[in-house]
Order: C-alpha cells, then structure tokens, then sequence
C-alpha cells in the first residue's frame, strides 16, 4: 500500500501535477478507442511506415486520426519537459503553462507544413503530390504517438529507468525515423515524377529550418 501511495507524476514542480495522469490516462482512452473503433488502424500504421508504398489509410481527416495526432502531442510534449528537466532547462515555472506553449508551438509546425505543402501543391499544379505527402507526414506523427504513449508512462512514473542517456536516445530514435520518413518520400515522390528541386527546397524549408531555428532559440535562450 505505501509502494502504491507514492506513485506520482515525477516533475521538477514542488506540487503534485495530477493533470499530468488525468492527461496520460486520457490518451490511453483514446488509444482504446482507436483500438476498438478502428481495429485495422495500428497494423496499417506499422506496414504503411515500414514498407516502401504510400499510406492508404489516412487520405483524410477523420476520428481516428484526430486521436492518435492528440496522443502524439501530448507524449512528444511531456518527453520534451521530461529531457528538460533533467537538463535543468526551464521555460516556466508552472507545468501546464510549459505543457500548453511547447504543444502549440508543435501543433503550429504541423499546421504551417500543412498549409504550405497544399499551396506549393496548388501552385505547381501538383495536389495529388502534397496530398500523398501530407498522409505520409501524419501516418508518422500517429505512428510516433502510439510508440511513445508506453514510453512517456515509464518515463513519468519510473524515473530511477529514465535517466538522460535514456531520454536522449529516445530523441535520437525519434530523429532517426524523420530522417528515414524524409529519404522514403523521397525516393517515392521522384519516382512518381515529382522534380528533385521541388522535393529538395521542401526538405530545406519545412524539414530542417524549423528544427535548425529551435536549435538556434534553445542555444541562444536556454544556453544548450
């Protein structure tokens, strides 16, 4: 019963932040729901990343994907605050203020690469293109928010397995998958014809300038 009492969020904030497992066991449910709504979603998601062929399952906006994008938000999110915290980085003093601006600012990436991927699309004539992209890029994001969902309930609940080595090869695994999604489309867009110059100021542009300017903020502000 003692062993059962103490088992709390592990943040660096002096009070207990119940939020934090009212927010966990909510993208739990979701999953469950996903899972049982959507039977077929996960081993679409596991053979749409691993094999060489575009998503079919996500050519649109529906429940289930709204879902699994909230899940891997709120995993990405509390991982991140979880890294900082033992980087002894601070950007609030408050956990759900930090929460709140950290998800934002990756829900505002999402939706800017949305928006641009489309308008270029629509510019060069090449929505079908933007459109299969797209589905790639959200079939990752839904694929990372199903694995991390375990990983953030280790890492919030078992700090003594959750060290800094671990968390950093976490974010280098994660890293690794963007790099492997990125030369995927790549290969799959040219062979369907895209231009390697369009595909290439994209990967530029969206791909590495938003991560090379968060690099740049976290150095300059932070002093990472």
């Amino acid at each position: 019963m003692d062993y059962i009492k103490h088992i709390a969020p592990y943040f660096r904030f002096p009070t207990t932040e119940y939020w934090i497992t009212a927010l966990l066991f909510l993208c739990i449910l979701l999953f469950a729901w996903v899972k049982a709504a959507y039977p077929k979603k996960v081993s679409l998601l596991f053979r749409e990343v691993f094999t060489a062929n575009l998503p079919e399952d996500d050519s649109g906006i529906n429940p289930a994907s709204i879902g699994m994008f909230v899940i891997f938000i709120c995993t990405s999110v509390l991982l991140a605050m979880h890294l900082m915290q033992l980087k002894n980085l601070n950007l609030f003093h408050n956990a759900g203020k930090e929460f709140a601006s950290l998800a934002l600012v990756l829900f505002l990436i999402y939706i800017g690469k949305t928006l641009i991927i489309l308008f270029t699309g629509f510019v060069f004539d090449q929505q079908e293109r933007a459109w299969e992209y797209l589905s790639e890029i959200y079939v990752f994001a839904h694929f990372l928010g199903m694995v991390l969902l375990p990983v953030a309930l280790l890492v919030t609940y078992a700090p003594e397995i959750s060290g800094p080595k671990v968390l950093e090869a976490i974010f280098i695994g994660i890293g690794g998958l963007f790099v492997y999604r990125t030369i995927k489309m790549f290969i799959l867009m040219t062979n369907k014809g895209l231009s390697m110059m369009y595909l290439f100021l994209y990967i530029c542009a969206l791909e590495i300038l938003p991560f090379a300017l968060l690099y740049k903020y976290a150095n300059m502000s932070l002093g990472i």
